[in-house]
Formats: structure tokens, sequence, C-alpha cells
């Protein structure tokens, strides 16, 4: 059996290290989360009301103009 070398099991112990160092930190992160997908979804399900927009203003030819 080949067992991981030092770098990766470093960095697994890292990752373990700061996902569990602090009571709650992932339940915070999954309620952030949660809260996230709540607001993507309650804005996609409510419509705004837009105003409608008015087309920009056409400028006018200059050559016809006679001065």
């Amino acid at each position: 059996m080949h067992f991981p070398g030092l770098i990766p099991l470093l960095i697994v112990l890292a990752l373990a290290f700061l996902l569990f160092s602090r009571p709650g930190k992932i339940s915070g992160l999954m309620e952030d989360l949660g809260k996230g997908i709540k607001g993507f979804r309650k804005g996609l399900s409510d419509p705004e009301e837009k105003k409608p927009e008015q087309p920009p203003a056409q400028v006018t030819d200059q050559k016809d103009r006679v001065q």
C-alpha cells in the first residue's frame, strides 16, 4: 500500500485544522450559504416593477442643417 507524500498530508491536515478549529464555523458557513440561496431564489421569483425606459434621444444629422 502506498502512503501519500508529506506535502499532501500536510495540506490535508492544514485544511482539517482550519475547518474544525473553531466550533460552529462549519454551521455558520452552511447558514450563510442557505441565506444566499434563499435570497437568490427570492430574487428570481419576485418580479421587480421596473419603470419603462425611454429610448435615448436621437441626434439629428448635422449635414442637413443650413447655417
